[in-house]
């Protein structure tokens, strides 16, 4: 089930910074890719606000929690607990920005997203998580 162009400019409505920025090259309407910025905390027990720039792979939405990289703040400056450090992972390497970036540990997340409906694993219900992983934190993780 491909992620069409038109779903992605529903969105823009509730995340106005909200592009694609790849598309799939066998099936032109199709995203593979979008970035937006989204409100978080900062972390570390830091309750302060912060945006982060975000690209998200939206090419497997159907089969799994979709793959996060924060372009920023600087991966020098992220408090985050739940944030892999850019080259820490094999997941941390971003084809759509040519580098490594840091990457969200989803963790519990990817469970629930594994557990829910086919027909919910979307991308407006991927930003909601991103959401809700932005603005908390699990202080067990390993990531920073």
């Amino acid at each position: 089930m491909a992620l069409l162009r038109k779903e992605v400019e529903a969105l823009s409505t509730d995340y106005p910074s909200l592009k694609v920025i790849a598309i799939a090259p066998a099936l032109p309407v199709a995203v593979s890719a979008v970035s937006v910025s989204v409100s978080g905390i900062q972390g570390m027990n830091s309750r302060h606000r912060c945006s982060y720039e975000l690209i998200i792979d939206t090419s497997s939405l159907a089969v799994a929690i979709p793959p996060v990289w924060v372009r920023h703040p600087p991966d020098a400056d992220i408090k985050h607990a739940n944030i892999w450090r850019a080259n820490h992972t094999d997941h941390s390497f971003c084809r759509w920005a040519g580098t490594d970036l840091p990457s969200f540990c989803w963790h519990e997340y990817g469970e629930e997203w594994l557990n829910a409906p086919l027909d919910w694993r979307t991308l407006a219900a991927a930003l909601e998580y991103v959401k809700q992983f932005l603005n908390t934190e699990n202080h067990d993780s390993a990531a920073r």
